[in-house]
């Protein structure tokens, strides 16, 4: 799939994304060690790698790595 074809779906255009979290949920996690947090990034890594499609996965790579001026 090359770089310059990927972009968003169509379902997903002008939408964003939003993810709210409590300061009770933000206090919690900064009592985790370095292990447990470091865990919980391998552990939703691999769900994640379950889930997506072969697209889907290469989109958020590009996504991710896409320098914004």
């Amino acid at each position: 799939m090359e770089i310059n074809k990927i972009i968003p779906k169509k379902e997903n255009e002008g939408k964003g994304f939003k993810y709210t979290v409590t300061d009770e949920q933000i206090r919690e996690y900064a009592k985790w060690t370095l292990e447990e947090k470091l865990q919980w990034i391998f552990e939703t890594n691999e769900l994640l790698a379950k889930v997506q499609a072969p697209e889907e996965r290469e989109r958020a790579r590009v996504i991710k790595h896409k320098v914004m001026y």
